[in-house]
Parts: C-alpha cells; sequence; structure tokens
C-alpha cells in the first residue's frame, strides 16, 4: 500500500474516469484541488481502500465520485469542502471534521432534468448494492450537511445525530413559544427544511463548533426529541 505523509497537492485536478486504491494519506494538504469533476454517472472516478488521516483540505471540491472502504479520521477544511452527487460505501469519518457538504446535485445549480434523472438512476443501483454507506457516529463536525445519500444506510450517534420527516413534523409553530430565540440557528434550518421539497433532513450537533453553537444544536434536537418529532 502506497502512503504519502506530509505530502503537498497543488492545483490537481481529475476530470473523471480516473481509479485510486490502495493508499494512505498522513498530515497531506490538498490546496485548490478537484476530485473527479464530471458532469454524467459514466465517467465518476473511483476510490477504493484509501485512509486519509489528519489532513487539511483547501478551497477543493469533490465531484460526482464512488467512494468504497474509506476511511477518514480528523479532516481540516478551508473553508469547506463541497462534495456533489458521490456515492458512498462503508465510508468512516472520524475524529474532528471540519465543514462539509454532501449534495445530491452533480455540481452547483444543476437543473438540467435528464442529467439529474440519470444520477438518480446511478444512485438508485449503487445503493440497491450497499450494506451500508457512511459511518458517522465518532465524528466531531465543525458543520455537516448531507443530501442524496439513504439516511437508513447511515451509521449515526442517536444522541446527537438525527433524522427528522416532514410527514412527522406538524411544522415551525409545533415548536412553542421562543424556540427561535432559544435555538436560533436550530429555527432557521428548520425554516429552510419547511420550505423545501425534501422529505427528511439528517441533523447534526456540530460537536466540533464555540460552545453556543453546540448548545443551539443540542437544545434544538433535545426539544425535537421530546416533542417526538426526531427518529433517533
Amino acid at each position: 500500500m502506497k502512503r504519502f505523509e506530509g505530502a503537498q497537492f497543488s492545483r490537481k485536478f481529475d476530470s473523471g474516469g480516473a481509479s485510486y486504491s490502495e493508499a494512505v494519506h498522513v498530515s497531506c494538504v490538498f490546496d485548490n484541488c478537484g476530485l473527479s469533476l464530471c458532469k454524467r454517472p459514466e465517467k465518476m472516478s473511483k476510490v477504493k481502500r484509501i485512509s486519509v488521516q489528519g489532513c487539511y483540505s483547501v478551497n477543493s471540491s469533490v465531484g460526482p465520485c464512488e467512494f468504497e472502504d474509506v476511511f477518514i479520521h480528523d479532516l481540516k477544511t478551508n473553508p469547506i469542502l463541497l462534495i456533489w452527487s458521490s456515492f458512498f460505501r462503508r465510508v468512516t469519518l472520524s475524529g474532528k471534521i471540519g465543514k462539509m457538504n454532501i449534495n445530491a446535485e452533480p455540481w452547483g445549480f444543476c437543473t438540467d432534468i435528464d442529467v439529474l434523472s440519470r444520477f438518480s438512476n446511478a444512485r438508485a443501483e449503487f445503493y440497491g448494492a450497499t450494506d451500508w454507506a457512511i459511518d458517522i457516529s465518532q465524528a466531531r463536525f465543525l458543520d455537516f450537511n448531507c443530501r442524496g445519500v439513504p439516511f437508513d444506510l447511515i451509521r449515526r450517534d442517536p444522541e446527537t445525530q438525527v433524522i427528522l420527516c416532514k410527514d412527522e413534523f406538524p411544522g415551525l409553530d409545533a415548536m412553542g413559544e421562543g424556540f427561535n430565540e432559544r435555538f436560533p440557528e436550530v429555527y432557521s434550518y428548520l425554516k429552510s427544511f419547511s420550505k423545501s421539497g425534501d422529505e427528511e433532513v439528517l441533523l447534526v450537533v456540530p460537536l466540533a463548533a464555540p460552545k453556543s453553537r453546540k448548545d443551539d444544536w443540542r437544545g434544538g434536537i433535545a426539544e425535537l426529541r421530546a416533542l417526538g418529532f426526531v427518529k433517533d
């Protein structure tokens, strides 16, 4: 297995169709890099049996890519790691993880119905043959949003990582007086969810964030749980 320790990768771009496997990256920096920047599912690069430990992603992004048997521990991101329509099979995130967004769309502001449909079909086929997708139960995120990954295939910490289903959530009015003042960030998130077309959302306490943010999310999720709205 190849090992990269303290390596610096700058402006490395992969336009899709590549394969990466059997490697360990320790304390590496990925500066302005792009992985699998393709626009159709047939061109998705594949990453298998890769370990990433104590690395740093700077102004980098991940396009549609297939990840399998990948381990990521202590990943710093600046300002955020955007992941577009990637598929995950047995991927573990642990330790302190920076801001990360997993998006269902293959790139920002994609509205092409044909493209979205092709990715949706490929996603369904991939996860139909997947035992579990992502394990985030031991991760302490600075911020984490996830769409496009079946939530029943995500291994979670039931205390700090919960699922809210729209058909079980009667709306913001049910949260009671003062909820928006006590938990402003959770309230804003729920407001966006209520207006979206998503049927469910994953709520994650940002355990690596400052205390005020952690308390906002802990308290908001606790109140949602007490009202019977979230799925542990």
